[in-house]
């Protein structure tokens, strides 16, 4: 089979770009292994700090940064890092070429529960400045840690996916990800209904009603909590993603962050087929004004994604 490495060889003539792939894969590799020892080494709970979102942080999410800042510490190609665990970007080589964003531990309120977390990455040119639309992506790609770690990466063209075997070797295991273009599921928190715009109960409301509704079919409502876990199933198998621009989040701009989280999801989505939009543009589209910034996410199938862009032109 092929590995990481091999794959690599063939997609960039980018030494330095490879390299940094591969320092975030080993990343995850470290990670997926610390991650099956977590609740026996007692490192679920609560760490006793926030992050500069106010979240609180768990054990693993310090834990997670600190084994990818040192991944990328020694790779020289890597001069700044964006964390969603630091307040502020890292200077990291004064000679390095990439910026590197990352959500080191995506979902990790689920892991009391033993729910799939991720990583999420974006590398970025550094002579673009740390704030950059996600069409400048150079590569971007998430590790899933579920069942078996999943690494799923994507520089230009298709995105593909790869499994991490017993010697700790990312394997390919699908080349070339596709998301139907029409789905029957969608994954959206609907306790969060009462505060959504029209567009967005619009668009759930004739999901829910099925065949009997203008939507003619039947849906079904997926939801882990867990961006990593709701998008890699989309991924695989099609359906929609949103975390909608509401009454309550609109005065931080969203939910989600629009450098770690949104843009490099929605380069990998459309790297297979889906499309991507915060509702009234592109998420790829949006120009950023803080490393912390937050964006609406509706991602996934891209009928589905045009429904909802309809509603949106209709509101």
């Amino acid at each position: 089979m092929t590995d990481l490495a091999q794959w690599l060889n063939r997609q960039t003539n980018d030494a330095d770009l490879a390299q940094t792939i591969m320092s975030m894969a080993a990343a995850g590799a470290e990670l997926a292994a610390v991650l099956r020892q977590a609740p026996i080494a007692g490192q679920t709970g609560l760490a006793g700090s926030e992050n500069v979102q106010g979240e609180a942080q768990k054990a693993l999410d310090v834990i997670s940064n600190d084994i990818v800042l040192n991944h990328l510490k020694a790779n020289s190609a890597v001069s700044i890092l964006i964390s969603e665990e630091l307040d502020e970007a890292v200077d990291l080589s004064s000679q390095g070429r990439f910026i590197v964003a990352t959500d080191p531990l995506d979902g990790s309120s689920n892991l009391d529960v033993n729910v799939t977390v991720g990583t999420i990455f974006s590398i970025l040119p550094r002579a673009g400045g740390l704030l950059q639309k996600g069409s400048a992506q150079l590569a971007a790609g998430y590790i899933a840690y579920g069942p078996a770690a999943s690494l799923v990466v994507r520089i230009t063209g298709t995105t593909s996916v790869f499994t991490l075997d017993a010697n700790g070797v990312w394997l390919l295991t699908l080349a070339a990800a596709q998301v139907p273009a029409t789905s029957g599921e969608f994954a959206i928190n609907t306790a969060r209904e009462r505060f959504w715009d029209a567009a967005t109960t619009s668009y759930v409301r004739e999901n829910v009603a099925g065949e009997t509704g203008a939507a003619g079919k039947r849906y079904n409502m997926r939801w882990v909590g867990s961006m990593v876990a709701d998008i890699h199933r989309i991924l695989m198998r099609g359906g929609i993603f949103l975390y909608p621009l509401d009454s309550e989040t609109v005065s931080k701009g969203g939910r989600l962050r629009l450098l770690y989280e949104a843009n490099p999801m929605s380069w990998l989505v459309e790297g297979a087929g889906g499309r991507s939009t915060t509702g009234r543009q592109n998420i790829l589209d949006v120009e950023p004004t803080d490393i912390h910034q937050r964006a609406p996410v509706i991602l996934g199938s891209s009928e589905e994604v045009k429904r909802v862009e309809d509603w949106y032109r209709r509101a």
